[in-house]
């Protein structure tokens, strides 16, 4: 599947999120979001800091629940969901790849790969899974490697490899090429375009216009709603812009390698 098919992955509509800060600070996190998300898409997702879009990853990710308003995820009202029936619709159909990569120290990558089967499956046929995840992203070499012996742009890919275990229609980035060089940033970016390809949803939130130009729509956040919605005519290519660079130590995003200082 290459684009959008019918029918949203996710919808929500009137989202509200308030915080008290403190006896006297109420903070408006969301003050009635709406937001569709299709089948296929590749959406970044930006605001200045305090427009809401923290909030928001985190209601789409159904690590939080709103105050008012719906959210419907993969047919589901999300919104009538407890606890347990929240933790089970992440698992089914949500992969998440944060900035900070959330690898175990002491696992190496095929272990920490393992952990969201850890607990269901033969240990064979779950050990299989993860390497074959691994290889996926290109790191079919280091699986016995830690954390502490693998780079940032490597631990993303393991963090990638573990977010697509279960095979979820829908993952939820979080600055994922925040803490990445430009080479590590133009190869995560390229992984994700290429599940894009093969059909996954993604929705990444970033502050980098280079990053966000490599999407197919880029949703604007402001004051706790949407305030801007536009499709990318002609996303750049990851892929393109590595293979321009060759072995520079680092890749111009918009266009032609950077040479090594």
């Amino acid at each position: 599947m290459s684009g959008p098919t019918t029918g949203p992955v996710l919808q929500l509509r009137g989202i509200t999120k308030t915080y008290r800060m403190g006896a006297d600070n109420i903070v408006h996190a969301l003050r009635g979001a709406d937001l569709d998300v299709r089948p296929g898409e590749f959406v970044a997702l930006m605001g200045p800091s305090g427009s809401g879009k923290s909030t928001m990853m985190n209601i789409l990710g159904c690590l939080d629940v709103p105050d008012a308003g719906s959210y419907v995820l993969a047919g589901q009202n999300v919104g009538s969901l407890n606890d347990d029936r929240l933790a089970a619709i992440r698992n089914k159909h949500i992969g998440f790849v944060f900035q900070t990569f959330n690898l175990l120290a002491r696992l190496n990558a095929l272990e920490n790969v393992e952990l969201p089967l850890i607990y269901g499956g033969d240990r064979r046929a779950r050990r299989d899974r993860a390497k074959q995840a691994l290889e996926d992203v290109g790191l079919g070499a280091r699986i016995r490697h830690r954390p502490n012996e693998l780079s940032g742009g490597q631990q993303q890919r393991v963090a990638i490899a573990r977010a697509l275990l279960n095979d979820p229609a829908l993952i939820l980035a979080d600055e994922p090429t925040g803490n990445l060089d430009s080479r590590s940033t133009a190869e995560i970016l390229a992984i994700f375009q290429r599940l894009n390809d093969a059909g996954k949803t993604v929705v990444m939130v970033t502050h980098e216009p280079d990053v966000a130009e490599h999407c197919k729509r880029i949703v604007r956040m402001r004051d706790g709603v949407v305030s801007g919605d536009d499709i990318v005519a002609s996303p750049r290519r990851a892929d393109a812009e590595l293979q321009r660079a060759g072995t520079a130590a680092s890749v111009d995003l918009h266009g032609a390698a950077v040479p090594a200082g």
